[in-house]
């Protein structure tokens, strides 16, 4: 154990007489457990917060700008640490003191940041050349990040004041950060965004009077408990009180626009979004996937259901009203299951959404359906709000519906099936979590193509519903055409047709073994009939560019001339909605309107957002060495008792250690994040909705984080034998992860969700119980010759993990996630590589001695 008076908080500076008796000496001995509890509760309450603020993001902005205020607001961590270092002769002499106002001053910044959300009105869909658009987008950035800044400084100021055991205070805030993601897909659920807000709020409430100084604590213990029970009073209430409000007009048709902004007939959030269930007049109802000959016949009563305020579906009331079965026959929907009619087909439905791909089989004569819905919110509307309205398909026991993510369902799933049906199938609402490297979709790649294929008896037929843009159907055909060369099927022509509809929609069916001259012309009677535009049918010579590309002997070079990139895509970068060529991200620049129902991860855009976050970053690294540097030359600031003060002290540690500081904790920055934005994609199949790949790996990240960095403490008291042992193993777990992951997810895909989890926890707990070790080994490091830096080092730290965020969507989308891992164990071994070299120059005496550099005052025993 550590001497006890190495548990007190950093000070500069010795207690005067001069000091008010708000000095530490005049409040008795500081406790470390008041820094372990303070940080804990302030960690939990901001990530909670951070959680939830993509959420009210994804219902107000589209996901591409939720990502830059996540991003930007994380860059407010970062400043915190900056403004830390240049104040650090101003709180050094009562860090208590400084932390306590800063909790309070946090709590205040979340409520009026929370009011501002709510209220400030920002446009649905931005357009950066407006000065008046990108104002306010700034303003709501900027506030925004309020809490993050502020909460920030709490914690660099916690870690700085109690450095000397800062794998202690460190492994406290990582396991609160870990409980704070935890709770909030459960408290959305329970008592919407509005309680979860006063759950955060709650948070730092109990964090106030533990922090006060000794002459606050009545106060603040009062004032916690007052507050305290106002949140918990409102708690079930506020969000009916005072709703998020989400995007006010809404797209139902290239030709009509809504305005849905007040007409919620039920609204609740969910772990993935929230669902608002809405009316539809008669004027505005419709389905998609209607031939021409169904525009104008009568449909029954429908609800809108939205997801985060767009991705909207259908519900239709069938079951009352069966004059839409007239409709449903004409539809893509029936496309597939009019071919297998009077077979009795069993059909596996991947995304259920509003049942129209259900009723369609049902009235076909399928003999058993299996439909999948990712959302458990779209299912309590079929459930519990309408369900008058689905009840002929929720009660037939030939019917079975099942709340699962449609890929991980498929890889679980034993049976075959004559139809695999999956109908405009995306998961931008689940994937709108904070990190836009999640704006992928693992149904759509190459091997989930042949996963698909696979689950086909024989003679069965795969069908994929999307978009009609030709980049896409051309994408889609692709990975379909890699997924049958290599189940050795043969190639696309004769096993494929592509019907469209006046809406922009387009139906694909694949059939392994060769659509029969029967088939081939019911197809053609069923377009003709319906009004639906045949787009490839096989032996009917077509003039377009997607049945130029099935009859092409030469598909590669189809794909190299063709102007928009759309190579296959496979688990490893799985960006199927990405068409932008990151060979040339010049070009791109000119589809940045283009919006993200079409295209998805620009990279004109992303490296406009990494160069400047790299800016604002080098920004918060250098300012404080310029200020602290300026200030010594100027002659610092003097004490009580007429020493220096620590910021002298830190502007005397040469350039060559700052270099090597700053080299260090960028890295260990940058490479936790790739390593935890990687594994949650390569967890995502196994785990299955992305909302627990999400969870389930940041929390166990920061739970095993924690656990790492306490056990570190003794590691480190022995001086850090070995410390190479750490880019070592992380090297090692990378490399048997690659060797090894598809084979874990392969042998746990079947197991039911719990043990799923648990091997989720296990897969991540070594490289997690190792990434704990870094950031106390550097800041224990830094004790003797750069104390007064801790601070720097935090706001490079968070800087750094900023621009990694960013930096790993740029490396997954053109180098995909196996390259990302490789790419955050070398920065590892760059990092450590940068602190070893540092302290070989302080043993050596590059430096100044521990007496020169430091006063008395820092060398506690």
């Amino acid at each position: 154990m550590l001497p006890r008076r190495s548990l007190e908080p950093m000070s500069s500076h010795p207690p005067s007489s001069s000091q008010p008796s708000s000095s530490p000496a005049s409040q008795g001995p500081s406790r470390i457990t008041y820094a372990l509890l303070s940080i804990a509760l302030i960690s939990a309450s901001l990530l909670a917060y951070q959680v939830l603020l993509t959420r009210v993001s994804a219902l107000r902005l589209h996901f591409h700008f939720g990502f830059l205020v996540i991003s930007n607001c994380l860059l407010g961590i970062g400043a915190s640490g900056s403004l830390l270092a240049v104040l650090e002769h101003r709180w050094s002499r009562d860090p208590r003191r400084f932390v306590w106002r800063s909790i309070a001053l946090y709590l205040v910044s979340l409520v009026l940041t929370w009011a501002f959300l709510l209220t400030f009105s920002v446009p649905d869909t931005l357009n950066f050349t407006s000065v008046a658009e990108a104002l306010r987008f700034s303003v709501f950035n900027l506030v925004a990040a309020a809490p993050f800044f502020v909460g920030g400084a709490t914690v660099g100021l916690l870690l700085s004041a109690h450095s000397q055991v800062v794998s202690r205070v460190y492994a406290a805030d990582l396991l609160g950060a870990g409980l704070g993601c935890v709770a909030v897909p459960g408290l959305l659920w329970l008592v919407g965004a509005g309680g979860t807000f006063l759950v955060v709020v709650l948070l730092g409430l109990f964090a106030l009077p533990i922090a006060a100084p000794r002459d606050r604590r009545r106060v603040s213990l009062g004032a916690a408990l007052v507050l305290g029970v106002a949140c918990l009073a409102l708690l079930p209430k506020l969000d009916r009180w005072l709703p998020v409000p989400g995007k006010s007009y809404l797209d139902l048709t290239d030709r009509v626009r809504a305005n849905f902004a007040k007409s919620n007939e039920y609204s609740r959030w969910s772990a993935n979004s929230r669902i608002d269930v809405l009316p539809m007049p008669v004027k505005w109802r419709f389905m998609f996937c209607r031939g021409t000959a169904a525009l104008f016949m009568p449909l029954p009563q429908q609800k809108f259901v939205l997801q985060d305020g767009d991705a909207g579906t259908i519900v239709s009331d069938f079951t009352n009203d069966p004059r839409g079965f007239a409709v449903l026959r004409r539809t893509l929907y029936a496309a597939s299951v009019n071919l297998l009619q009077g077979t009795s087909p069993e059909v596996f439905v991947i995304g259920m959404g509003g049942g129209n791909d259900v009723w369609a089989a049902k009235i076909h004569g399928a003999s058993r359906i299996k439909a999948v819905e990712l959302n458990a919110g779209v299912l309590d509307v079929h459930y519990k709000v309408v369900p008058e309205f689905s009840r002929g398909i929720t009660e037939d026991p030939n019917i079975e519906i099942v709340n699962d993510e449609g890929r991980t369902a498929l890889m679980r799933e034993q049976a075959r099936y004559d139809l695999v049906q999956m109908t405009g199938i995306d998961t931008w609402t689940s994937l709108t979590s904070g990190a836009y490297v999640l704006a992928e979709n693992y149904l759509y790649t190459v091997e989930a193509f042949g996963q698909m294929l696979d689950r086909l008896k024989p003679g069965g037929i795969l069908q994929v519903t999307r978009m009609a843009a030709e980049m896409e159907t051309l994408r889609l055909l692709n990975n379909l055409s890699h997924a049958l060369g290599e189940r050795g099927d043969g190639a696309l022509e004769g096993r494929v047709a592509a019907l469209s509809t006046p809406d922009s929609l387009t139906a694909v069916l694949i059939k392994p073994d060769g659509f029969t001259d029967a088939q081939v012309k019911e197809l053609g009677r069923f377009a003709q009939a319906h009004g639906i535009t045949r787009v490839v049918l096989p032996g009917e010579p077509l003039d377009n560019p997607v049945a130029e590309f099935v009859s092409s002997p030469n598909k590669q070079a189809f794909v190299d001339s063709f102007p928009r990139d759309i190579s296959p895509t496979r688990d490893d970068r799985p960006y199927f909605f990405n068409f932008n060529r990151w060979s040339k991200p010049l070009e791109s620049a000119k589809f940045l309107r283009e919006p993200t129902k079409v295209s998805q991860g620009n990279p004109a855009f992303l490296l406009t957002q990494l160069a400047a976050s790299t800016v604002l970053a080098a920004l918060l690294i250098v300012l404080p060495l310029w200020v602290l540097r300026r200030r010594a030359a100027q002659g610092g600031d003097v004490d009580a008792s007429g020493a220096g003060t620590s910021s002298d002290r830190a502007s005397n540690v040469r350039p060559r250690s700052k270099a090597g500081l700053l080299v260090y904790f960028a890295s260990i920055g940058v490479g936790f994040i790739a390593i935890e934005v990687a594994l949650m994609q390569k967890l995502t199949l196994l785990l299955g909705p992305p909302l627990y790949s999400i969870v389930v790996t940041l929390f166990a990240l920061l739970i095993f984080t924690g656990v790492g960095s306490a056990l570190s403490g003794r590691w480190i008291e022995r001086g850090a034998p070995r410390p190479w042992l750490v880019p070592l193993g992380v090297a090692l777990y990378v490399g048997l992860w690659l060797l090894l992951g598809d084979r874990l997810v392969a042998t746990f895909i079947g197991h039911v969700t719990a043990v799923r989890v648990i091997v989720a926890g296990l897969a991540t707990l070594p490289i997690a119980v190792l990434l704990g070790v870094p950031f106390a080994f550097g800041i224990s490091s830094m004790q003797r010759e750069s104390r007064s830096l801790v601070p720097w080092a935090w706001a490079v730290n968070g800087s750094a993990t900023v621009v990694g965020s960013i930096a790993t969507v740029v490396l997954s989308m053109s180098l995909g996630f196996n390259a990302v891992m490789v790419c955050a164990a070398c920065i590892y071994a760059l990092g450590f590589a940068a602190l070893l070299h540092w302290r070989r120059g302080v043993i050596g005496g590059a430096l100044s001695p521990p007496s020169a550099a430091v006063s008395g005052a820092d060398l506690k025993p």
